[in-house]
């Protein structure tokens, strides 16, 4: 007679209880993420998301679900004189899937941040160049000030010296 090791009750129910729980926390996270998505008027899926620097019009905007970096420049007004479009930034934020499975407190869920440089400008000049990064819901991109900035703030300052200089100078004279 063959004998069979059979499991305690309680070791089976714990089990069932631990897949049920991991299930509804997945659950969760997927609920969340399709809370994300909108339907547009064209019976698109569209996200939110964000775009900073230097833009015509900065701020928030909900675009179709495949949009990418230069769409969302161009529905931003397009680049300001003085943007560097070699060194724009797509930061991506998500909850880290260890938060999702309650490992940490739930009171400091762990956020998972990952920064893409994209160099725009190759992109629209090259023809060979990898694809950019569809956007994301909550997606950030970031269009940095260029070198001419700098320049123009301190030539800006230096013209502000001079009047006052000059302005100084005339008065000493004219007290004379």
């Amino acid at each position: 007679m063959a004998s069979t090791a059979s499991t305690p009750p309680c070791k089976v129910v714990l089990l069932v209880l631990t897949i049920l729980s991991i299930m509804n926390v997945f659950h969760r996270d997927v609920s969340a993420q399709v809370e994300k998505y909108m339907m547009g008027e064209e019976k698109k899926l569209e996200i939110i998301v964000y775009i900073l620097g230097e833009v015509q019009r900065p701020g928030e905007y909900r675009v179709y679900d495949n949009t990418n970096a230069i769409e969302l420049i161009a529905k931003a007004g397009g680049p300001t004189e003085f943007s560097n479009l070699r060194a724009v930034s797509l930061t991506r934020t998500r909850p880290d899937l260890v938060a999702a499975l309650g490992v940490t407190s739930p009171s400091q869920p762990t956020i998972h941040k990952q920064i893409i440089k994209l160099d725009v400008l190759k992109y629209l000049r090259e023809e060979n160049t990898k694809q950019l990064p569809t956007l994301q819901p909550g997606d950030i991109i970031l269009v940095p000030k260029n070198s001419w900035n700098t320049w123009k703030s301190i030539a800006s300052v230096s013209r502000d010296i001079a009047v006052v200089a000059s302005a100084y100078f005339l008065y000493l004279r004219a007290v004379r």
